[in-house]
């Protein structure tokens, strides 16, 4: 899991150097695309109330799904939590360093120091924030059996698609950054790509694996999560005062689903040790369907059990 989530970093900071430099332009040609105003311009309260009223809808949240389920998300489980937020607020970051290649919002500069205290908060609520969400449109009555499907989706081998959602990822971060006027709707699928492809990689599920058996609430459910919260977010922090202006609000729907289902696979990769998996390598050997049965004494004993009366 760590040497997947270290790829999956390095990908998103380098590739997009790499493809600002293939392109023949320079740090000098940016211009910061994603920053506007005066420097001394910033609004520190609405950061804040942004994030006290993300931290209110989580709560507020997980109280409709208890009282819908039963369940709450998260309880119990603090270790988790604090993982997801941890790598929410990375994610953040990292989608502010991509905005700085294709400019598809643009906030207030600010000293970087204060920025990166106020913001970090706030990007740490938000893939807990899509998570209850989720989990609360998959609790509704009748979601879950409407969005199953008997048509089914049999994807390529996984060998063969994971590298090539390798290649479009590659293409996306590179391309995207050194061409943004014809490239960046790429740039902004390449994040859920690479870590797709990882997951193949490495043999794991997908937030895709569902389409097999024609179970598409998962990813569907995951989707609209993504645009809720994103909608919520983007509502409260405007609403507060904060400067943050959509250049392509064409894209911004399709934007938001794609980070609902970047949020849901990051988890589900995180989950992976927090469940104390372990994977061996890239494409381990996987078990035999149907076990082997070693008899010894009189008794059947599967491989690795020990035989002997009650």
């Amino acid at each position: 899991m760590k040497t997947r989530l270290v790829i999956f970093i390095l990908g998103l900071l380098l590739l997009p150097v790499a493809g600002l430099w293939l392109s023949g332009a320079g740090w000098g040609d940016l211009v910061l695309r994603g920053l506007t105003g005066d420097a001394a311009i910033i609004n520190p309260p609405s950061t804040l109330l942004t994030t006290l009223m993300m931290a209110g809808y989580i709560i507020f949240i997980n109280h409709l799904n208890q009282l819908i389920s039963g369940n709450r998300p998260f309880q119990g489980q603090s270790s988790y939590l604090l993982r997801i937020a941890a790598a929410s607020a990375v994610l953040g970051w990292l989608l502010a360093y991509l905005n700085l290649y294709v400019a598809s919002w643009t906030t207030q500069i600010g000293n970087p120091l204060l920025q990166a205290l106020l913001y970090t908060p706030l990007f740490a609520t938000l893939a807990p924030a899509v998570l209850c969400t989720r989990a609360f449109i998959a609790a509704l009555p009748g979601v879950l059996q409407r969005l199953h499907s008997h048509r089914t989706f049999a994807p390529p081998a996984p060998e063969k698609l994971a590298y090539a959602l390798l290649l479009l990822a590659a293409l996306g971060l590179a391309g995207g950054a050194g061409w943004p006027a014809q490239l960046h709707p790429l740039l902004w699928l390449a994040p859920l790509l690479l870590l797709t492809a990882l997951q193949l990689l490495w043999h794991e599920n997908t937030i895709f694996s569902g389409l097999k058996s024609g179970d598409y609430g998962r990813m569907i459910c995951s989707g609209v999560a993504g645009l809720i919260t994103g909608n919520f977010v983007l509502f409260a922090y405007q609403s507060n005062g904060g400067l943050l202006v959509i250049q392509d609000t064409q894209f911004k729907p399709l934007g938001l689903l794609l980070f609902g289902l970047l949020c849901i696979q990051l988890a589900d990769m995180l989950a992976e040790e927090w469940r104390g998996k372990k994977r061996g390598g890239i494409f381990p050997t996987k078990k035999p369907l149907i076990p082997v049965v070693v008899k010894n004494n009189g008794y059947n004993h599967l491989p690795g059990e020990h035989g002997g009366g009650l």
